[in-house]
This record gives C-alpha cells, structure tokens and sequence, in this order.
C-alpha cells in the first residue's frame, strides 16, 4: 500500500469492507500502538500519521484519531448485526450462510496479505471459540424475548 495514494486505499478496502483508509488505519495503528495501560497512543499516531503510513499526507489531532475510531467500531457493529440478522431472520439459508462465511475468509485472508501479517494459529482458534458464543449468547437472548 506504500505507493498507492488515499483514494486507492479506500477503493481496495470498499470491494470487501465498509471502512475508509482513515478508519483502517487509525483501527490499525490504535491497535499496533498502545501505551504501558493498554491505551492508544492517539496523539502520537496522529502526530506521526504521514511518517507511519505513506498514504496519509496530514497529521491528524487526538480527537480526528479518536473519531476515526469510533467510527471502525460503529461500522464493526452495524456489519455484524447485519450478518448475524440476515441469517436468524431466515433472510438466508444455511447453506448461503456457509457461502458467505467462506467468501469473508477469502476477503480475510487478502485483507491481512495486504497488511503483511498472518493470523497466527491460536488466534485463529480464539475467534471460533468467540463467535461459537457470540452465537450462543444471541440464541439465548433471542429465547428471552
């Protein structure tokens, strides 16, 4: 992503996300960047934005790092409602779901290749056991109603 410019960032992550390079990137460099109190080191990253990622030609103040984060979560959470309620819904199959599950990993696997990282075996793990109860979780709440 070095040499590609603002606009093509946001492109690439469009075809498989809804994120903007802004959010990607503060998400990613929120994450990769954390004081000894497992905080964000906001203002340092905004400080640092176009010495850290080419793409990104401004500095950034601690609250447009902050807002740019919020927003990846929001977008996290809209994206996961949308996925989990089309399928208990019965907007979709089983079999569209599994379709779909497959299609993510793809767009997974690409996303990380572009950040040149992989998702070490353990993780990978945690993330099953985590959406196994994400499901869990939801199918009770769904029996309380």
């Amino acid at each position: 992503m070095d040499s590609k410019s603002y606009s093509d960032v946001t492109r690439f992550l469009k075809k498989t996300t809804h994120l903007t390079a802004r959010e990607w990137v503060t998400a990613r460099l929120c994450a990769d960047f954390k004081n000894l109190s497992n905080q964000s080191e906001m203002t340092w990253i905004g400080e640092k934005l176009p010495e850290l990622v080419p793409f990104m030609e401004e500095t950034y103040t601690r609250q447009e790092v902050s807002n740019a984060r919020a927003t990846f979560k929001k977008k996290v959470q809209k994206s996961g409602t949308t996925f989990f309620y089309a399928y208990y819904a019965g907007l979709i199959s089983q079999e569209e779901m599994l379709e779909l599950i497959h299609q993510i990993v793809r767009d997974i696997k690409n996303l990380m290749a572009t950040e040149g990282s992989e998702i070490p075996e353990e993780h990978a793990t945690e993330v099953q056991l985590l959406i196994a109860e994400v499901l869990r979780r939801i199918n009770e709440s769904l029996d309380e109603d």
